[in-house]
């Protein structure tokens, strides 16, 4: 069982809660009204306050924690993570060779969009964004380099492969109440892809 009954629960308290207040802010309004002929007490009106804060902070804080908290890769207690390489195998079209297809945009704002490669025998796709393409001197690309690598793998990889092999991480968040109360229990945070060829001939492109 996860946690994510924590997130659920909390949720649905948060959402029962604001509709109280503003329920009890209605009711109390009128009974003002009735009782005593005005639409204002300052008694009233900071009691309404003091509730609406809490709700809306209740409120904010389980949006940031389900949909805006960043991902803390670093945070061993909250996060695991995982990576698998495979040998990345030739391909080709028209006699010419490639490891990656590189499929760029048609309207140039973000000239690639995907890069698809071939390991053990399957094809795989993988958005840009998840994903870049290291060639000649390069180990680990500009993009990829704020991720935790084992260097030492990936230059063992280096050597065993001939240069040329997939690396892909993944963020899995932990089972833990913190994560449960966004939601994010025992499921994965981001999976990127780093490709490693010999040379930027080594990428075919269309």
């Amino acid at each position: 069982m996860t946690w994510n009954w924590l997130g659920w629960l909390m949720w649905i308290l948060a959402i029962v809660f604001f509709c109280y207040v503003i329920h009890y802010i209605r009711v109390q309004q009128l009974m003002l009204v009735a009782k005593t002929k005005k639409a204002f007490s300052p008694k009233l009106f900071w009691r309404y306050v003091g509730l609406m804060v809490i709700s809306l902070v209740w409120l904010g804080g389980m949006m940031y924690l389900t949909f805006f908290r960043q991902v803390d890769i670093n945070n061993h207690q909250q996060t695991s993570i995982t990576t698998k390489y495979s040998p990345l195998q030739l391909h080709n079209s028209s006699n010419d060779y490639y490891y990656v297809l590189a499929s760029r945009s048609q309207n140039g704002k973000h000239p690639v969009v995907s890069y698809t490669y071939w390991a053990n025998g399957n094809r795989y796709t993988t958005n840009s964004r998840y994903g870049s393409v290291a060639d000649g001197d390069r180990l680990i690309t500009l993009d990829a380099s704020s991720l935790p690598w084992d260097k030492a793998k990936l230059k063992k990889e280096n050597r065993a492969t001939g240069k040329a092999f997939a690396a892909e991480m993944t963020v899995h968040y932990k089972n833990t109440a913190l994560n449960g109360m966004g939601l994010r229990a025992n499921r994965d945070a981001v999976t990127y892809t780093l490709l490693r060829v010999p040379s930027s001939e080594m990428v075919h492109e269309h």
